[in-house]
């Protein structure tokens, strides 16, 4: 019940393009060459588009959210976060196919794109964005989980100074693209009259969203002499550093994702996590009793070379405390 929830939540985002499709049929023998996209503050329009590409684009970035929708179903992460992310998902999309619907009737009635007057239409286009209630609606929200429960797993004893490796997700790698193509169809596609700044917003925030999700889809985790280092390996931005002076305890346990939040970057007060998939993983705990776990390829190694470096680090420390050895009198 759980999942199919899930996927209903997701399927309202099919919507607003199948409005779009269904309208654009139904009206398409009336339709002129160019419609009305803009209207001035008198609700005159000041703006048209050509019918076709305005068509099409918006048809594309509707259909890129359903996209992006159906991936984040799939993907096992935080209920809480899904249900957000759908929710403004349905919410933009809703209001694109309103702007399809008020550019095509107003058109129509007005006979030409550039006598077409907005009217009461407005009030379809405001009250569009109120299909981001349904997803919220329909989509389960659990409580976040974040126990101790999770299993260490034995570490062999090594003198290495250093390790690397990396993770990947192909999921994540897919639902990036998705996004990635949704803000590149908004920006060269998505007309919108006179006023662009509705379409670069738009482009911007899938762009943005695009590299995140796709800077996470794989990672690199580093263990040397400073500590421990997260970053992106295929954007290089950095995820996550832990001095080696800060960590208390370094160990591998095997990784669940709900204990920590969910899969991705998970946030918690005193838990933060790079989740990419359910396994082994590196988990840290600072000397202030915070803890960081990141999913890994190799993490026993990982762990073990981080925990040497640890425990030489504070030998180090102990000895500086200590201070030099006392010379012998000649």
């Amino acid at each position: 019940m759980h999942r199919t929830l899930v996927w209903l939540a997701a399927l309202v985002l099919a919507l607003p393009p199948l409005v779009i499709a269904a309208s654009w049929a139904v009206l398409a023998p009336e339709l002129p060459s160019r419609i009305a996209t803009h209207w001035s503050d008198a609700g005159v329009a000041d703006g048209v588009s050509e019918t076709t590409p305005m068509g099409i684009g918006l048809l594309a970035a509707t259909g890129a959210m359903l996209v992006a929708a159906l991936v984040l179903a799939a993907l096992r992460i935080d209920d809480g976060a899904r249900a957000v992310v759908l929710s403004i998902m349905a919410g933009v999309s809703a209001m694109l196919a309103a702007a399809w619907v008020i550019s095509a009737v107003t058109t129509i009635e007005a006979g030409s794109a550039e006598q077409a007057v907005l009217g009461p239409w407005l009030a379809l286009l405001l009250g569009s964005v109120l299909l981001l209630v349904v997803p919220w609606l329909i989509h389960p929200r659990g409580e976040v989980r974040v126990r101790d429960t999770d299993p260490p797993l034995p570490l062999e004893p090594t003198d290495a100074e250093g390790w690397s490796a990396d993770a990947q997700s192909p999921a994540f790698f897919l639902l990036g693209i998705a996004l990635l193509l949704g803000g590149i169809l908004a920006a060269l596609l998505l007309p919108l009259g006179d006023g662009p700044v509705a379409r670069v917003l738009l482009a911007l925030v899938l762009l943005l969203a695009a590299a995140v999700v796709i800077g996470i889809a794989r990672i690199r985790v580093v263990v040397d002499a400073d500590g421990l280092r997260v970053r992106s390996a295929l954007l290089g931005f950095p995820l996550r550093r832990i001095p080696t002076a800060r960590i208390r305890v370094a160990e591998a346990r095997l990784v669940e994702p709900l204990h920590w939040g969910g899969w991705g970057y998970r946030g918690l007060p005193g838990h933060v996590a790079v989740v990419l998939r359910r396994g082994p993983g590196i988990v840290v705990t600072t000397r202030e009793g915070a803890r960081f776990a990141v999913t890994v390829d190799g993490a026993q190694a990982g762990a073990a070379v981080l925990a040497g470096v640890v425990a030489r680090h504070r030998a180090g420390e102990r000895e500086a405390d200590d201070g030099p050895w006392a010379q012998p009198e000649p």
